[in-house]
């Protein structure tokens, strides 16, 4: 398995994945892009913002590792929870700038580098579950795709096995804000 943790994730997964197809050992259900930081930012302000226990909250974010390429489908978040449409686009603003938020904190002192830790131990740790056969585990992370017919690499909620990628489960219905925003994010990602 390899788990790419190193920034750019959006442009590392893609450069490795042709590297190793070069060599002839590439197995796109073992190549994965760690997203897993935009997962526990997007919990973590779900759960601020709606007093939900922040070990109970699931938000699946999909799309890339950068930016507008984040897009958090909180009409999936788990418990189900309601957001206006003034949460819903702060919201995602917010998760999607947090890594400059927390770069301005730290009035340019540093960045989010015990968070990322934590969400590439949680994502490491549930793929070590699955590899020694737990079942049911669910991670967002970034891989060679065909969620969308534009990009050939994107970030969905993936079904874990013991030889990595089980299933890829997709986006699920996204409600009209959402789909905006994955077309808004497929127009500047494909230029």
């Amino acid at each position: 398995m390899m788990c790419i943790i190193s920034n750019p994730v959006n442009s590392t997964v893609p450069i490795a994945s042709e590297i190793y197809k070069k060599n002839g050992v590439f197995d796109p259900r073992k190549m994965f892009g760690v997203t897993t930081l935009d997962v526990v930012r997007a919990n973590t302000f779900i759960s601020e913002l709606k007093g939900t226990p922040v070990t109970q909250t699931q938000c699946p974010v999909i799309g890339g590792h950068a930016g507008i390429t984040i897009l958090p489908l909180l009409s999936q978040v788990e418990p189900s929870c309601e957001f206006t449409d003034e949460e819903r686009a702060a919201l995602t603003v917010r998760i999607q700038n947090a890594g400059t938020e927390v770069v301005e904190a730290k009035a340019g002192g540093g960045s989010a580098t015990l968070s990322m830790a934590y969400a590439g131990a949680r994502f490491a740790f549930a793929l070590l579950q699955a590899m020694n056969g737990a079942k049911n585990v669910v991670e967002c992370s970034y891989v060679e795709s065909d969620v969308t017919d534009d990009l050939q690499f994107f970030s969905s909620p993936l079904l874990l096995g013991p030889n990595g990628i089980e299933n890829n489960l997709g986006i699920g219905t996204l409600i009209d804000y959402e789909q905006q925003k994955l077309e808004e994010m497929k127009a500047r990602t494909c230029r």
